[in-house]
């Protein structure tokens, strides 16, 4: 079935096919063309592979011993092994503990290092050798640790500790370690200085390691490699013939290959030296072993040349089919989606997926004018739950609204409430049926009759909430407008043959207060409704003596959301604003006044029992009050403090938290900041959080990106290194998180404005201080 498929595309295959085959012949024969020239070229190219191979292992010994001279320089500038240096009697009272502490400090870098296989720091004063793991007195260790079978202790030790040496290979070759014959190199760095001289730092290298490197080079047929340092002395070699000499190579320079000759026995000898520590790497073969690898290029290019062509064929017809596969398979998906599943293959299947797309387009655009129609549900949406106080900050109200694209501009608002049925409240079947269709021509009268007002809400079967947003700045101004508006409302619902009463509740100047307005305007439509008339009511015009108090499930539903939320300044409004509206604008009976701060404690359980309040409020010292106070208002100030205690307790864990999250983190860029895959995800997975609220948080808090931090870190560890020591921009590069030294001097230019080259040369150059001056 697959086979007769890529048959049934046969002229697609064709149009990929022609050019892949037509690069590809045109390949083939430049080749050939070539084949001669390159011949020569590549002849020199094999000539000269030994010698790419030297500089491999020249790199890999030069980066290898770099390592051990930084080993060695950190081991020098160790604070403890520099007093050890002075310590004349080691075992002598608290001494010997000093030679313990010595020791320990001692770290081992064979882990790190797969040349180093131990190392040593020979005392001169104390006549002890240290390692991390052992503490020897020095004639012992050469009895049974370390030894040279060519001399005795004496002569070793006045060798070691006689002369300065800095960074030498003392000796090469078969070595007692251990009481086991070992092929070692030892690498000496004499402790103090010239004249001077405090010990001696030994570290013995594997040779075996070192001759590894060197097993990948051909030697057969009498060949050899060797490597001799800078005074001319054998470091290593793999022989089955000669040995180099250093005045066998031409003086002067670096690299290159000397062909066969009497001189060099007969052999071709290929060359380099090291400009890290003058070492010299030298091979040398018998040139039909050199020149094998053109004849083989030679002999096996036909094969080569002909296994491409098949080859290459192949993956044409490969490439071919899967290029036209994803067109059919679009055009397939496309003829079946759009022409009713009936699957008709079309003659120009580029034309045909261009019309297509064109006609997707057309849809997409249909299917955002649906949107944007079905936009005045998701603002019904977002009124309804504004109306039920469930939107606690004014940035995600206005964050929703630019969502919208609903601006609302304003200097205040109110909620008015529109009752359309004229009959009772059983509500039965058919009557549900004509309230639906009344709801929706007034919905569309509101938004044809009232300016700037895009909220509507059904907040029941025949009541309507309707938001006037006040745009003439005056809230006189801005009632004769709602009058007017609900004038021509009420003539408009009038010539379709309906009734309704309108109430409005009272101005405010915040969305968030909208809550409040709604619930004026119930009270106010309760009004309207026990008087049995249609007009429109006004909350403000309502008599103030209240028979009840005034705590709306709406306002304990904030004040519920600003409690967990934290947001103690909130809380201490809204509840205050109950206290103005209970206390001083309505005149409650003292019973009243008692239901209200009971209801009020009643909330109070229920936000510790939702928040699990270590420490909860007496319940029945509140109710005391209440049953023997005259006035309620002592036990509502301390509901009001504990409301405010809870907020400020959860404000205060928020924002520990959040502490203790930016101390980690900084804490944890501060330890891996040396390390070359310090991340935004692997400093996220460390805290266990998402990588996305680690980024977020992170700016919040330093006002700077994860990444904008760890490299202003980065350079400044540099900085100080440039300045305070010698190293190379190498090394400095890798111990502040760079793989590269390319990518931290780019780093560093940019953000010094200068090289590191530069910054260094600058910072050694500054002129002492006066201070300094005169204490010198």
């Amino acid at each position: 079935m697959r086979w007769a498929n890529g048959w049934k595309i046969q002229y697609i295959f064709v149009r990929f096919m022609i050019p892949y085959f037509l690069f590809m012949l045109f390949t083939l024969l430049a080749g050939a063309l070539f084949y001669r020239q390159t011949y020569d070229v590549v002849k020199k190219e094999v000539t000269h592979s030994n010698l790419q191979m030297l500089d491999q292992v020249k790199e890999t010994v030069d980066s290898r011993f770099n390592e051990i001279n930084r080993i060695s320089l950190q081991l020098q500038s160790d604070a403890a092994v520099q007093s050890f240096q002075q310590v004349k009697e080691p075992f002598r009272d608290t001494t010997a503990y000093k030679v313990y502490r010595t020791q320990k400090s001692l770290y081992s870098y064979n882990a790190a290092n797969g040349f180093i296989l131990n190392y040593y720091l020979i005392f001169k004063n104390s006549d002890l050798a240290l390692s991390p793991d052992s503490t020897y007195e020095l004639p012992s260790f050469y009895r049974y640790m370390f030894s040279d079978p060519s001399k005795d202790f004496a002569t070793w030790r006045s060798d070691l500790l006689g002369h300065f040496r800095n960074r030498e290979i003392m000796s090469s070759g078969s070595t007692v370690y251990q009481g086991k014959t070992t092929d070692l190199l030892t690498y000496v760095q004499s402790l103090g200085y010239p004249g001077h001289i405090q010990g001696a730092l030994m570290i013995l290298v594997d040779n075996q390691r070192l001759q590894s490197l060197l097993r990948g080079i051909d030697i057969s047929d009498g060949g050899w490699v060797s490597i001799v340092d800078e005074k001319g002395r054998l470091v290593t070699s793999l022989s089955s013939g000669g040995i180099v000499t250093r005045q066998s190579l031409p003086p002067g320079t670096k690299s290159g290959v000397i062909e066969a000759s009497a001189a060099t026995g007969g052999m071709m000898m290929t060359y380099t030296t090291s400009s890290y520590n003058g070492w010299s790497y030298v091979v040398a073969q018998p040139p039909h072993v050199v020149l094998s690898k053109v004849l083989a290029i030679k002999h096996t290019t036909v094969t080569i040349l002909l296994a491409f062509l098949i080859f290459g064929l192949i993956l044409a017809y490969l490439f071919a089919t899967r290029s036209g596969r994803p067109i059919v398979n679009i055009t397939t998906a496309l003829t079946s989606r759009l022409n009713g599943g009936e699957l008709k293959r079309p003659k120009d299947m580029y034309g045909y997926i261009q019309h297509s797309l064109a006609r997707l387009i057309d849809n997409n655009d249909e299917l955002q004018q649906e949107i944007e129609r079905q936009a005045p549900l998701l603002r019904e949406s977002f009124f309804g739950r504004l109306l039920q106080g469930e939107y606690l900050m004014a940035e995600h109200v206005e964050s929703l609204l630019k969502h919208q694209n609903a601006d609302i501009q304003g200097s205040g608002c109110a909620v008015g409430i529109v009752q359309f049925h004229r009959g009772g409240h059983r509500f039965q079947e058919e009557e549900l049926r004509e309230l639906d269709i009344e709801r929706v021509l007034i919905q569309d009268m509101l938004g044809r009759t009232l300016k700037g007002c895009p909220f509507t809400y059904p907040v029941a079967e025949d009541k309507i909430a309707v938001l006037f947003v006040n745009g003439q700045g005056d809230p006189g101004a801005f009632r004769k407008m709602v009058e007017r508006e609900l004038q021509q409302l009420t003539l408009e619902i009038s010539r379709h043959g309906l009734q309704a009463g309108f109430a409005v509740g009272g101005y405010r100047t915040s969305l968030l207060e909208v809550p409040e307005s709604f619930e004026e305007a119930r009270q106010a439509l309760s009004r309207l409704y026990e008087a049995g008339t249609s007009q429109s009511v006004w909350f403000e015009d309502l008599a103030h003596d209240h028979r009840g108090f005034y705590f709306p499930a709406e306002s304990e539903n904030r004040l519920m959301n600003y409690i967990k939320a934290g947001e103690t300044e909130e809380v201490r409004k809204l509840l205050a604003s109950l206290y103005r509206e209970n206390f001083e604008e309505r005149h409650l009976p003292l019973a009243m006044q008692q239901l209200f701060v009971l209801d009020l404690v009643g909330c109070l359980v229920k936000v510790q029992d939702q928040l699990m309040v270590k420490e909860q409020a007496d319940m029945r010292h509140l109710l005391q009050q209440l049953g023997t106070a005259n006035h309620p208002k002592q036990a509502f100030d301390n509901a009001t403090e504990r409301f405010a205690e809870i907020s400020d307790d959860i404000d205060r864990r928020k924002k520990s938290r959040n502490v203790q999250l930016i101390r980690d983190t900084v804490d944890y860029i501060h330890q891996q900041y040396g390390q070359a895959d310090l991340s935004l995800d692997a400093a996220a997975d460390h805290l266990n959080i998402s990588k996305g609220y680690l980024s977020q948080f992170f700016k919040e808090q330093t006002g700077v990106n994860f990444s904008e931090y760890v490299e202003n870190l980065r350079m400044d560890k540099a900085k100080q290194l440039l300045s305070e020591t010698r190293l190379p921009i190498r090394d400095i590069a890798q111990q502040v998180g760079y793989h590269a030294s390319s990518t931290f001097c780019r780093a560093f230019k940019r953000g010094s404005g200068i090289s590191a080259t530069a910054y260094r040369d600058i910072a050694h150059k500054k002129p002492a201080s006066p201070l300094h001056r005169q204490d010198a």
